[in-house]
């Protein structure tokens, strides 16, 4: 295989874990769409894309947490606004939010203590 197909692919894995579609996909890396669904028929390949669309979450998990972090201080800041409905208003935001980040932190508990359970307490 060439270092262009090589790159093609590279290229047609990252669009496609961007949600992309194969048509035009083929259409910016310079194949069909055809073969694009030939190569998701490979494992290889279609291993590659899953990795680009895991590493596209990640950076976006990563980026929305730091966003988060700002909101909170943003809301902690209002809290001592003169305005009592700012006040209300972030203490409000402030409560509604309790609920899913304690589900979170349960399933993540929970789901910790499946994986210990399956492996008998060997990191995997």
């Amino acid at each position: 295989m060439s270092v262009t197909d090589l790159d093609r692919k590279a290229q047609a894995a990252a669009l496609l874990a961007r949600g992309t579609s194969t048509d035009k996909t083929g259409e910016q890396v310079g194949v069909s769409g055809r073969t694009i669904r030939r190569w998701r028929e490979d494992p290889t390949f279609e291993a590659g894309v899953q990795s680009a669309r895991r590493a596209i979450l990640a950076e976006t998990a990563t980026a929305l947490g730091a966003a988060a972090r700002d909101a909170v201080h943003v809301l902690g800041a209002a809290l001592t606004d003169d305005s009592a409905a700012i006040r209300v208003r972030a203490a409000l935001g402030i409560l509604g939010a309790l609920p899913a980040v304690s589900e979170h932190i349960e399933l993540e508990q929970r789901l910790a203590a499946l994986e210990v359970s399956i492996t008998g307490g060997n990191a995997a």
